[in-house]
């Protein structure tokens, strides 16, 4: 089936400021923080149901990225008008959830992964020069299908020995033959969409979470850059306001020492 190339969304009227008119953003950031800066885009429902398009300038650190790069595009999800890419999907639009039925679309934020050897600054992080390759079937029978490409914030859910089911890192799955890194030739975008609440959704038919910036976000934060963060997230007042996650989360580094104790949920 072919995908639709501009999701309807029922209770969304398309507006485009530079700035949201929700909440101030003064582009101010934490002195002590010495990070570069990145450009993010983001496409959010305000509380008129109008879609409010804006684009912030904000520190590369991975908190903020993980926002944005968890699916580049050509991914394909099943919205209640159909087979959607990632890159057509609006806010609005409501999403099937492995989890919990169709959900409506209320944030997508997106950015560029640039090849390492395109930046000129040198200070970017490696991974968020690269993208993974998923075969199709790697995971199972249409899991994917096709194949996906996935960001470095991508995470899809495992079955842990020990542990039970979580959420694992793709890019700590790479072996070189079904799950492969890849160095795009030029820059390419990646997104990632977020609900009123944590979900697991299937993009290409594999299971991948929503945007969740994680339970203890907060503690890695000041106050100035919290407030930063938060106002590329109008849907939310505080960090609280993403609820808990829907499944406990395990890091690139957890997953690299025991990934044979792991299997496709």
């Amino acid at each position: 089936m072919r995908p639709h190339h501009a999701a309807s969304a029922s209770a969304a009227r398309l507006r485009t400021p530079t700035q949201s008119a929700l909440r101030p953003r003064p582009d101010r950031l934490d002195p002590r923080s010495s990070a570069p800066m990145r450009r993010f885009e983001i496409a959010c429902l305000d509380p008129n149901g109008l879609i409010d398009n804006f684009t912030k300038v904000a520190p590369s650190l991975p908190l903020f990225e993980e926002a944005f790069s968890a699916v580049a595009h050509g991914g394909i999800l099943h919205t209640d008008v159909g087979p959607t890419s990632v890159e057509d999907l609006l806010p609005g639009c409501k999403v099937q959830t492995v989890d919990d039925g169709f959900q409506e679309v209320l944030w997508i934020g997106s950015t560029m992964i640039v090849p390492q050897r395109l930046v000129m600054s040198g200070n970017q992080a490696e991974e968020m020069g690269k993208l993974t390759r998923i075969a199709p079937d790697s995971f199972g029978l249409g899991r994917p299908m096709p194949d996906l490409m996935v960001g470095p914030a991508a995470r899809m859910p495992m079955h842990n020995r020990a542990k039970g089911k979580v959420l694992a890192p793709i890019r700590a799955m790479e072996n070189s033959e079904t799950v492969i890194g890849i160095t795009p030739v030029s820059p390419v975008k990646t997104y990632h969409i977020g609900f009123a609440e944590h979900h697991i959704i299937r993009i290409n038919g594999l299971e991948l979470e929503s945007y969740h910036p994680g339970d203890d976000a907060a503690m890695s934060l000041t106050h100035e850059m919290e407030e930063l963060f938060l106002e590329m997230f109008p849907h939310v007042e505080k960090m609280s306001d993403f609820g808990p996650q829907c499944l406990p989360r395990l890091s690139f580094e957890e997953m690299q020492a025991g990934v044979s104790a792991y299997s496709a949920a």
